[in-house]
């Protein structure tokens, strides 16, 4: 798989006036983990879906390999290998497991398509026993699970993931983190957005915290783990 670097600089996003995101930067390089942290409303979302072409940066510049993406649409960062997996889910629940991941792989020749879904088997095995199930019969971690899973199936170099730990229980939320480092080891980039900094910064190469839409505070997991003002502002030490 071919390795790619992203790079952000100063993206800039309002709603009705109101500025959610204002000169925010960030970089993901080749294979790392780089988890995007704050409270609720800090801007994580706002801004990955600036990056995953949802939304059009009001400001600012997105690279992918050196490639302008600024404010190209969703389905044409998709196929240059950035895949969004949303807050929430969003599987579709009246769809089995495998219909799902079929769903996935649209961008794919229907060739590659078998091949791809035993490669998803493989990294997430509970999927593979379900496969015929319907998708909103799964507990909450199946979900997720099947939306990563899903998220994969594009085959991309780098995957964001918006708050994948979002409603699970803490078992759960172990094993979801785990998962994420298996995706990772297997050559792709993650972009994690997530309010779990604990967990977040132990298996992050590098991270940024945002307060109020701007980049408060940067650097490696062990460095923002052990800082004062997140272990004050977010551990609650």
């Amino acid at each position: 798989m071919k390795e790619a670097r992203l790079d952000v600089s100063n993206l800039a996003f309002a709603y009705d006036g109101a500025l959610a995101v204002r000169d925010v930067s960030l970089s993901v390089r080749p294979g790392e983990i780089v988890a995007l942290l704050g409270a609720n409303g800090a801007g994580k979302s706002t801004t990955v879906r600036m990056i995953a072409g949802v939304l059009r940066p009001q400001k600012g510049d997105i690279r992918f390999n050196g490639e302008a993406l600024t404010g190209a649409p969703s389905h044409h960062v998709v196929r240059r290998g950035i895949t969004l997996v949303p807050e929430g889910r969003l599987v579709f629940p009246q769809m089995t497991v495998m219909e799902n991941l079929q769903l996935g792989a649209h961008i794919k020749e229907r060739s590659a398509v078998a091949g791809l879904v035993e490669k998803a088997f493989g990294l997430f095995p509970r999927l593979g026993e379900r496969r015929s199930q319907l998708a909103g019969s799964m507990s909450g971690g199946e979900q997720q699970m099947l939306a990563i899973a899903r998220g994969l199936m594009a085959e991309p170099r780098l995957i964001i993931l918006d708050e994948p730990s979002l409603g699970l229980m803490p078992t759960v939320t172990q094993e979801m983190f785990r998962l994420i480092e298996t995706v990772n080891e297997s050559g792709i980039g993650v972009l994690l957005v997530e309010q779990n900094l604990h967990q977040s910064l132990r298996i992050a190469h590098r991270g940024y915290v945002l307060e109020k839409g701007a980049v408060v505070l940067a650097g490696t997991g062990e460095e923002l783990l052990a800082d004062a003002y997140v272990q004050r502002a977010f551990l609650g030490r």
